[in-house]
């Protein structure tokens, strides 16, 4: 399993609100699949981070393209790469 980080920014829309529980939810579904360890919003709230573990790239951008706030265009700038930690440590489920 690799760890993969995802970086985004929000675009100036009501949809945020609106699906914000969706979001959460389905957040909620990949963190206990074993799939999300990691999730939250940037403190000045322009944005947010996930960081995912994943055999691949591929699995991790069908997993993005399921949540309510890429679907509803909510987030913009979504950067995805793989991220390898060399110092500290990231607790991992499963």
């Amino acid at each position: 399993m690799a760890l993969f980080l995802l970086t985004y920014g929000y675009h100036d829309t009501d949809l945020r609100a609106q699906h914000r529980d969706d979001h959460v939810a389905y957040l909620n579904k990949l963190r206990d699949d074993g799939t999300l360890v990691a999730a939250g919003p940037y403190g000045d709230r322009t944005g947010g981070a996930i960081l995912f573990q994943a055999e691949n790239e591929s699995d991790v951008e069908a997993l993005i393209a399921g949540d309510p706030y890429t679907r509803l265009n909510v987030t913009k700038d979504r950067f995805l790469r793989e991220w390898r930690v060399t110092v500290g440590s990231v607790v991992q489920s499963g």
